[in-house]
């Protein structure tokens, strides 16, 4: 029989064997648990693990996760349906070219729609962007309601040797303003970043009024009723559109100074 010293003592050392000899092959959580100092770590932590102690699932979504992740989705999914429509717009585009090579107006047409789609491709994601159900409608058929337009020949109301080198500039302010824009472009309202240097310093939508300009000069050129009407509701809505990106856009104070440097959206004394 031990006495009661006596056999804590075998206990304890008994502890240190066992301690000893599993330190090495434990993990840091393991160390603790065991009485035994992690690297790193100062001292010796005592950590006791009940039996009916509910320990956190890993892989399990928090709230906050989860409504990421459908960001995510949301956000992959939209771009997917954007980038099926400008590329099926380019197909057209390419199409009626090959038919028809003489028919510059329809090819400065279809490399402004190449354009779009290649900056969806580098856009960045927006830190707000505004899902609201009805803005995006109004944002994808301003967007690409150009691929409903009719690019069969029309009636030319000015000739295309006059409308070609003008369309041809239309779409230099376009490049121009998507390259001072950057990776900052979007289809939807949103906020990817203040941009107001470049095209930006002129005017406040300097690709909507390089947009505008070459769907006025293309319908000039090759015009239709149908076209007209495709190319009137466009511009309604375009004009709804840039009036929710600026409401988004002026909850920054940059961009609420930027406003009073730039007094025009589209046209300097215009509008």
């Amino acid at each position: 029989m031990f006495n009661r010293p006596e056999r804590a003592g075998r206990q304890e050392a008994k502890n240190h064997s066992f301690t000893t000899k599993c330190a090495p092959k434990l993990n840091v959580t393991a160390r603790l648990a065991c009485n035994v100092p992690a690297e790193g770590i100062t001292g010796v932590a005592d950590v006791t693990i009940m039996k009916n102690e509910v320990l956190p699932v890993s892989g399990v979504l928090t709230g906050a996760r989860k409504a990421e992740v459908i960001t995510d989705l949301r956000e992959g999914l939209f771009r997917a349906i954007a980038l099926f429509v400008a590329a099926f717009f380019v197909y057209r585009g390419v199409y009626h070219l090959i038919v028809d090579p003489a028919r510059l107006n329809l090819l400065l047409l279809t490399i402004s729609e190449t354009l779009t789609f290649v900056w969806l491709l580098l856009a960045r994601r927006p830190l707000v962007r505004d899902w609201n159900p009805f803005t995006v409608f109004i944002a994808l058929t301003a967007g690409f309601g150009s691929g409903a337009i009719s690019l069969e020949p029309g009636v030319a109301i000015i000739p295309l040797y006059v409308a070609a080198p003008l369309q041809f500039l239309a779409l230099w302010v376009v490049i121009w303003g998507k390259m001072s824009l950057g990776r900052s472009f979007a289809i939807l309202p949103a906020n990817r970043g203040v941009v107001t240097d470049g095209a930006y310093r002129f005017v406040r939508h300097p690709i909507y009024a390089g947009y505008l300009m070459g769907h006025i000069l293309y319908l000039l050129s090759s015009f239709s009723i149908y076209n007209f009407t495709v190319y009137a509701i466009i511009t309604l809505f375009q004009v709804h559109r840039i009036l929710r990106e600026e409401a988004i856009l002026a909850r920054t104070e940059e961009y609420r100074e930027y406003l009073g440097r730039v007094r025009y959206r589209l046209f300097p004394g215009i509008f």
